[in-house]
Order: structure tokens, then sequence, then C-alpha cells
């Protein structure tokens, strides 16, 4: 399947009303993404806040998984603990998604996917609990608004369009560099399992550990060992997130975290 397809896939998975659209015939969208996106990390106030209002226009208006509020914000409290990232259209300066890492450092400060999967997980020895807290982590709150997801740029060359198909994916790959710099290794989605099945087309191979449940649709814990992306990623993605790292890691757009731990980190012995 090629690069167009996955990426399709994984929008179509996000929003199920988004229709596939032909594929572009450009040799390699990853090559012309940074043209028209950029990642950054959401670390101001401000940027903090754009991504809330997005994750309102999306999962609230939108697709109605939440309802709307006064503030037209979306957030809860597990964003106080969480790395925030976007990417945004590189000539409008808007957003174009966003997603969030939930991390924990103690065992009071659970992981969004240990509260609605307590005690249910069908692969106990890779639940959260069985690792460092300090290196379990948790990527949500994907939000792609209707007009990325959907392809749908009134007026912008078809190049872009196409390029569009990738912020999902760009999303999830940044995030996983995020996660491998700040030494967060054990990463955990709850996602939809034909979405899973997609990013599993990309390079990552997350492991289903639990039943899927009605959540926002139907949607299942999943979990990633995020050191084995450099050899499970497609060469195109590798690409991509080359492109996406060099965008993050730049003099003018540099994170502050900690770099990546890299020690073998096992399963604890109950």
């Amino acid at each position: 399947m090629s690069l167009q397809s996955v990426a399709s896939s994984a929008a179509i998975a996000t929003d199920p009303t988004c229709a596939a659209q032909p594929e572009h015939t450009a040799h390699s969208l990853s090559h012309h993404f940074p043209e028209y996106f950029r990642a950054v990390q959401a670390n101001t106030e401000p940027l903090r806040q754009a991504t809330y209002q997005l994750r309102h226009q999306v999962y609230c208006e939108e697709l109605q998984f939440e309802p709307e509020r006064a503030d037209a914000l979306e957030y809860d409290g597990y964003d106080e603990r969480a790395m925030h990232v976007a990417v945004k259209h590189v000539l409008s300066g808007s957003l174009a998604g966003t997603v969030r890492i939930v991390t924990s450092q103690f065992k009071n400060e659970l992981l969004p996917i240990e509260h609605y999967f307590a005690g249910n997980f069908t692969n106990t020895v890779l639940a959260p609990a069985n690792f460092s807290r300090q290196h379990i982590c948790e990527i949500s709150r994907l939000a792609v608004p209707a007009a990325i997801r959907c392809r749908v740029l009134s007026g912008q060359p078809s190049l872009e369009r196409a390029c569009s198909k990738l912020v999902a994916v760009a999303l999830y790959l940044t995030a996983q560099i995020l996660c491998l710099r700040a030494g967060r290794i054990h990463t955990y989605v709850m996602i939809e399992p034909a979405l899973a099945r997609a990013l599993r087309r990309v390079g990552l191979h997350f492991i289903q550990i639990g039943e899927p449940i009605a959540f926002n649709g139907i949607r299942a814990p999943y979990y990633l060992d995020a050191r084995t992306t450099n050899a499970s990623l497609s060469p195109e993605y590798l690409q991509l997130r080359a492109l996406l790292e060099k965008q993050l890691f730049d003099n003018s757009n540099r994170p502050q975290m900690t770099l990546c731990y890299s020690a073998p980190d096992q399963p604890a012995v109950r």
C-alpha cells in the first residue's frame, strides 16, 4: 500500500464520514510536506490555548464526541501533565492538527488508559503498571479539522491537498519523536482498531492489550515500544520523521526536554 493510501486510511479511521480521495501522482509527498506544514511543540500558553480551541472544534463541534463548552476550549485534568504538539499550516499559521502526550511521575498519576481499562488489560505484561512511571506516556486527543481530514482546502494547490493527507500520521510520528527524546519509551494509545491497522502499515506496530470498548466510537488499548520505530517504519515514513525532527529541533524551535533514555527497561517482576 502506498504512502498516500495509508495516510488516507488513517484519516478515514479518525473520521469515517470522509470519503477516500484519488491518490496524488507526486513521487514523494513526504518530501513536499514541509513546504506546507510544520511540526511545533505547543510549549507556550497561546499555543496551548490554540490546541484546546482546535480540540473543541473537532471533538465538540464537528464529531460531537464531547458537549460544547461556553469558552470553546476542550481540555481536562490530564493536560496539566501533558506535552502538547501541533502541526501548523505554513502559509496561514493556523493549526492543521494537534495531539498530546500525557505523562506520569507517580503511581497516583494514572494515564487515561489506566482509568478506562482498570483491571481489564488482557495483556497484563504490557500494562502501564509494569513499567517505571518516568518511562510511560499516553498519546491522546488527536484532533485534525474536517478541512484537513477530508482534504477540502478550497483554492489550494493539489499538491498541498495531497500533503494534507499526512497530517494525522505526522502527528503520531512527532509524538513518537518527543516520547523518545523525553525517555517516555513505553507509549500507549486508545484508538479505533481500524486506525491501529492503518498505523501498522506505516510501521507503528501497536500491540493490542485489551478488548475494545465504546468510548467516542469503538476504541481499544494499544502499546508500543518507541525504541522499535527506527527499525519498523517504512522508508517513506522514516524520511517524513527525519523532516519533522528537523523542524522540531532547529535553532528557532527547540523544545526544552530531557534527551532520550536508551537503557533497557523490562516489566517489573510481581
